[in-house]
């Protein structure tokens, strides 16, 4: 009898230990099902999140590439540059030694419309000059997909008078930044911005104009003795440089 009780627990306890056995092998089995299809859900949100990052940056590229070719556009399409430079005032003062001049400039459109927020210059004396700069670029040197390949870039530089060094003039193009007469939108982009900075650094650099592909560079400035109450026009162009003509008076309506 004693030995079939101990049969029988013996069973029991096989029967037991079968039973933990598979409990572990299906909760097991379960738990392994539950993190596979979990781990499935996170595999499939990565991959897609991968996907989305690498359609934007697609997206980015496509819209660099759209700015590089408009810009290019734009820098091959301004064959000039024009300002009107109107006289609002010409006076002496009590203590000083010759008349003083308070000239507004603003840069005009291919339409004659400003583009640009009037400047306001008091010059010393009724000659006024003004400074610009021509620089152009090689097919051959610069890179081909580079927007100043083949391009002439007009900039105005300073606006001074007779009794002033020209590098004591007032600023005209701000250093560093687009010039509006090239911009492609209201704002520039950072894509803009780094193209303006490498050209600037360009153009004020003459071993790294001779190493980028500038085939010329030239400066030149103007002057005219001006008249108060009257507008001039100052345009700076590849073939006849830089030049100041008085504008006719209009007609009163």
């Amino acid at each position: 009898m004693a030995k079939m009780v101990d049969a029988i627990d013996r069973f029991n306890n096989s029967v037991r230990t079968l039973l933990i056995l598979l409990l572990l092998i299906a909760f097991s089995t379960v738990s392994y099902y539950g993190w596979s299809v979990y781990n499935e859900k996170e595999l499939e949100i990565a991959a897609k999140q991968k996907e989305i990052e690498q359609h934007v940056a697609k997206i980015g590229e496509l819209e660099n590439e759209i700015d590089l070719l408009a810009l290019r556009l734009k820098l091959l399409k301004v064959d000039r540059r024009v300002g009107r430079l109107s006289v609002i005032s010409q006076e002496k003062p009590d203590d000083a030694e010759r008349v003083q001049s308070v000239v507004e400039f603003v840069e005009l459109d291919q339409q004659g419309e400003p583009i640009t927020e009037p400047q306001q210059f008091k010059i010393d004396g009724d000659m006024v000059y003004v400074n610009g700069k021509v620089v152009k670029f090689e097919d051959e040197l610069v890179e081909t997909n580079d927007p100043l390949r083949s391009a002439s870039i007009y900039i105005l530089q300073k606006i001074y008078g007779e009794h002033q060094k020209p590098i004591d003039g007032f600023t005209i193009d701000k250093e560093g930044q687009r010039p509006e007469a090239y911009g492609l939108r209201d704002e520039p982009n950072e894509f803009e911005k780094k193209i303006w900075s490498n050209f600037w650094d360009i153009a004020n650099d003459p071993i790294k104009a001779a190493e980028y592909g500038v085939r010329a560079a030239s400066e030149q400035s103007e002057g005219m003795r001006v008249r108060p109450g009257k507008e001039y026009e100052v345009e700076i162009r590849s073939s006849g440089g830089l030049s100041i003509n008085p504008l006719p008076e209009q007609k009163a309506t």
